[in-house]
């Protein structure tokens, strides 16, 4: 190796720091593999200059140049990925100072396209990287190389620098096109994966073979091309910022391919569903836990037989990579009852809870109590289980209340098991005897904690929880535990009717509850339902929470029959008359409201559940019959929103189903 003429005609002293450039491109020209290794290390380490180059990098650019023209040269293909990285390859959109200056001089240099015919394919790779830094001043035609290149790596590359040069040369649709093509026809797996990727980055992809595009999906997990980049090295920055920007923003699973053939079979749930399970069936984590994060907003969407589903996540819960197990149980917390089935595997991975328990954030998802933005939280496995009201982890709930009494979730997760707890209630009570606001750094926490206390309490043994709520201040959520607490509480009598004329709608309704509960005293309660559930001024939430609590009162009421039975028109709140129909079928055994809800079956779906229920307690299903076996055909979940449905809802609409069934068979 000989050095070029430019190497030995610059005045390296006027070159900034030019002594040490030029030992390490004689470095470049030696026979040394480790020396070269190192100076193409070292060019990269010393060329940024905040997020420009330094002014040397433009003087040395023909050098490099000469070095890959010279066939005998070792390393051609690293030195011209050296030079498109000095040239800003993966930062397109800089265009100013010496940058821009090293992009200039690399595009009037006529022997730059001809490296992408080099016999060699590592400088054909990198000439089709080093072709990015020139995008915006030469657009070449990469798309015909493309076609031309028989080596699968390098026509990886071009696909990748086709889509940069799209967006100043060809445009973004024809290059949405031909990665469309390339994906469907490409004979090589990581091209036509490549080109998935690359295309369902860009907005509105246009059609591609779905059947393919599946096939070469799967392949890519079964060969393990889907794998998080080798870490980048820091000194480099910001000289290599756009690759150090994708490796920082990568994610595990080609998610947006995942995302785009799923939409393709949009209500489909066995499409879905087969997609799923053979992703599933791989041994491959990644398409596990892909697979996971899919089916989980498969479920909230759709409606489906997702029994093995649940009982593959269940299996997975024990397997020995931790991405998948938190997938597997994310997907069954997001599932409410459908999880159900697995409810032992969860309980199986929960460490033994033998000795004190702390916050723990090494066991991950599997922790009872786990560090939360706010503090410690139980872990979701627990909170899943106590979602199903799993006896099972009641002791452990127990025993929390004194080792990490302030966890989030632990107060609800208690109150859910209702009487079935009832042997929390002497610790609760302890708490809320031994509550003192100086314990607090902030006055908002001692309040929080005390609500919660509370509520559990109530929950748990409303009787026992009258003492507590002595002095706590009228509200709604106070009213409702009043209303729990029944005749414990007699002595809020006098505060609970002071608020029946209130002025305020939401407390004079939660008032007159309270009053019927706590007191007996039905003509109270009557005497503010009155003011509301057949007023047209009135809102929809008020006038059913008006005719609920009529409801309650049952054959007391009956005298309000009629104007209830005014409440089943076309013009009331579809609300409002599934209510009234509730409420006349439960004070005087009328039925005719109820088989005349098909109106607002249709128009409200999130009301059905109400309407079903009193269908199948009515037992009258000639009329509802059509209306449950059509709901029976929707693929689609009753309450979803744009947004998916939360996890409770799923149950919800769950419990629909099986009341339309049996509406259905009846019928």
């Amino acid at each position: 190796m000989t050095e070029t003429r430019a190497l030995r005609d610059i005045d390296w002293a006027t070159v900034e720091r030019g002594f040490v450039v030029r030992e390490k491109l004689l470095a470049l020209t030696g026979s040394e593999q480790t020396a070269r290794t190192r100076a193409l290390r070292d060019l990269r380490r010393m060329a940024p200059d905040g997020e420009d180059v330094r002014p040397w990098v433009v003087t040395v650019l023909p050098i490099l140049l000469d070095l890959v023209a010279d066939p005998e040269q070792a390393d051609r293909g690293p030195i011209l990925c050296l030079i498109g990285d000095l040239a800003g390859a993966d930062r397109t959109w800089q265009m100013a100072g010496e940058t821009l200056r090293a992009k200039q001089l690399l595009a009037g240099h006529a022997g730059l396209t001809d490296l992408l015919t080099d016999s060699d394919p590592q400088v054909r790779d990198a000439a089709a990287y080093t072709l990015r830094a020139v995008t915006r001043l030469a657009p070449g035609l990469l798309w015909d190389r493309y076609v031309e290149e028989p080596d699968p790596a390098v026509r990886v590359t071009l696909v990748r620098s086709c889509v940069l040069a799209g967006a100043v040369g060809t445009g973004y649709e024809p290059t949405k096109r031909r990665l469309a093509w390339v994906a469907g026809s490409d004979a090589d797996l990581r091209v036509r994966i490549t080109a998935l990727t690359e295309l369902m980055a860009l907005l509105n992809p246009p059609p591609f073979d779905v059947e393919t595009a599946r096939d070469t999906l799967l392949d890519a997990y079964r060969a393990g091309l889907n794998r998080e980049p080798e870490p980048l090295d820091d000194e480099v920055a910001p000289l290599l910022a756009g690759r150090r920007m994708a490796a920082r923003q990568w994610t595990p699973g080609y998610n947006q391919v995942l995302s785009a053939i799923r939409a393709t079979y949009r209500n489909d749930a066995a499409a879905h569903l087969d997609l799923l399970d053979r992703m599933l069936a791989l041994d491959a984590w990644d398409a596990q836990q892909d697979a996971l994060h899919a089916a989980r907003t498969l479920v909230q969407r759709l409606r489906g037989p997702y029994a093995p589903l649940v009982s593959r996540a269940a299996g997975l819960l024990s397997d020995g990579e931790p991405q998948v197990r938190a997938a597997a149980l994310r997907l069954l917390h997001g599932a409410d009852e459908l999880a159900r089935p697995a409810a032992d595997a969860v309980w199986a991975v929960l460490p033994p809870a033998t000795d004190r328990i702390r916050p723990s954030a090494g066991d991950g998802a599997f922790a009872w109590v786990v560090p939360g933005a706010q503090g410690p939280e139980l872990g979701p496995a627990v909170r899943l289980l106590a979602g199903l009201r799993d006896e099972r982890v009641l002791p452990v709930l127990e025993r929390l209340l004194d080792e990490v009494p302030d966890a989030a979730g632990l107060h609800r997760g208690i109150a859910g098991f209702g009487v079935r707890a009832r042997g929390t209630s002497r610790t609760l009570r302890r708490h809320l005897r031994a509550l003192r606001p100086e314990t607090f750094a902030e006055p908002w926490r001692f309040e929080t904690h005390r609500a919660n206390l509370l509520r559990a309490l109530t929950a748990v043994a409303p009787a026992e929880a009258a003492e507590h709520l002595a002095d706590k201040s009228i509200d709604v959520a106070t009213l409702g535990l009043l209303a729990r607490a029944g005749r414990a509480a007699a002595g809020r009598i006098p505060a609970i009717r002071t608020t029946l004329t209130c002025g305020d709608p939401a407390l004079e309704l939660a008032a007159a509850r309270a009053i019927w509960l706590v007191a007996g005293d039905a003509e109270a309660a009557t005497g503010v339902y009155d003011r509301y559930f057949d007023d047209r001024a009135a809102k929809p939430e008020h006038a059913v929470a008006a005719i609920d609590g009529l409801k309650e009162l049952g054959i007391r009421v009956k005298s309000r029959t009629r104007r209830l039975s005014a409440l089943g028109g076309s013009r009331i709140d579809g609300a409002v008359a599934a209510a009234a129909a509730d409420a006349l079928w439960w004070i005087a055994g009328k039925r005719d409201a109820a088989q005349r809800l098909g109106r607002v079956w249709e128009s409200q779906p999130l009301i059905r559940p109400r309407i079903a229920r009193l269908w199948v307690e009515t037992g009258d299903s000639r009329h509802a019959a059509r209306h449950a076996r059509a709901e029976l055909t929707t693929a689609l979940r009753h309450n979803l929103s744009t947004h998916g449905v939360l996890a409770g809802t799923i149950g919800d609409d769950e419990r629909l189903l099986e009341l339309c069934r049996r509406l259905a068979g009846s019928g």
